[in-house]
């Protein structure tokens, strides 16, 4: 055989490969495509009525999640199944960075993965963190994808939202950067109707107040002063905070403060090593008593499949959008090269053994 015979098998060779590859490629992306088009309108993440009423409520005792910094990443979502295996939960509470950053397929994804996949058999209440809206935005050319907080509420629901579950009072607020202190205007208008009386009170905020937590680089929570007023003057239960990808407590005049960032987010090395770990946070609620378990997740997860469906959504659903059609053609296209390739290596193999 000539030399330039074997490059030529060789090159059909490659050609059969790269397009089976690529209809397998394609195959995999209609799939997730699909997976898209079907969440359903019914589905239990955000903060709506809707999903108030599919709370069960049985009395006491019952139990909730609480998880925060996930940032749309593996070791969230592995968390996440690690606690849907717990038995008897009413619902999750997020207390924000759901998603790595406000970008229209980051949230799609979120989704997309959440109601698709996950399919939680509870609802999941959202208080957004300062990596899942964008309220300012500065990235040019970037606006087409940018979730603003119109978006947000379109996706999940309201951004500041309350509901009673078995006479207690569970409370979310976000931190708008365009007014710092609007949260407390919100604690005291529910407070103060709703919460005379009620068995026990829980908030939730992303921003660690820095008496718990110093953040590097970034603000803690605002007029936390005036915040800590008025949580121990309504004889709250307890304060749930994020944003650090950590673990800490404390306990002010009969508040609990805890701050439990570490759901999946990065862990920064400039962190102490107490209470750096990705973990969430199981609460007990009896009639008498309140009880806390925790959920570890040692290490970092990976997870090619849910690598390789994020890197879709982000990055080829936008191009994509309205041209599925694309993909299919892709597919015949690839394929048929592919079958074409094989048959021309095959017969140049029959001449040769002639």
């Amino acid at each position: 055989m000539t030399g330039k015979g074997k490059k030529r098998k060789r090159l059909w060779l490659v050609s059969a490969i790269f397009c089976f590859f690529l209809s397998i490629f394609s195959i995999f992306v209609i799939k997730f495509n699909r997976d898209y088009q079907s969440i359903p309108s019914d589905h239990l993440i955000g903060n709506k009525t809707s999903n108030v009423k599919a709370l069960k409520e049985k009395g006491f005792p019952f139990s909730f999640l609480i998880m925060s910094d996930t940032h749309n990443s593996n070791t969230g979502e592995a968390l996440l199944k690690a606690a849907m295996m717990e038995k008897d939960i009413s619902f999750l509470i997020h207390v924000g960075d759901f998603v790595n950053g406000p970008n229209l397929w980051e949230h799609r994804f979120f989704l997309t993965n959440m109601s698709v996949d996950i399919k939680p058999s509870f609802p999941i209440f959202l208080a957004p963190g300062n990596h899942d809206i964008d309220y300012i935005s500065s990235r040019k050319g970037q606006n087409a994808q940018r979730v603003t907080p119109e978006i947000y509420e379109s996706f999940y629901g309201a951004r500041n939202f309350n509901f009673l579950f078995n006479d207690c009072l569970f409370i979310l607020c976000e931190i708008d950067p365009r007014n710092l202190t609007g949260y407390l205007h919100y604690l005291r208008e529910t407070l103060s109707p709703k919460g005379v009386g009620r068995k026990y009170i829980f908030i939730f905020l992303h921003y660690s107040p820095e008496r718990l937590v110093k953040y590097k680089g970034g603000s803690g929570l605002p007029d936390e002063e005036e915040f800590f007023r008025l949580v121990e003057s309504y004889k709250v239960t307890a304060c749930f905070f994020g944003h650090y990808h950590g673990y800490r407590r404390m306990h002010t005049k009969g508040v609990q403060m805890v701050v439990l960032g570490g759901g999946g987010g990065r862990l920064k090395s400039w962190q102490s090593d107490w209470g750096k770990f990705h973990h969430l946070l199981k609460i007990n609620v009896n009639e008498d008593l309140i009880t806390e378990d925790m959920v570890v997740f040692p290490g970092e997860a990976w997870n090619f499949r849910r690598t390789f469906r994020k890197w879709v959504f982000i990055n080829l659903f936008p191009i994509l959008i309205n041209r599925s059609w694309v993909l299919y053609f892709g597919v015949f296209l690839f394929l048929s090269w592919g079958i074409y390739s094989v048959i021309v290596l095959v017969h140049s193999l029959k001449r040769e053994t002639r």
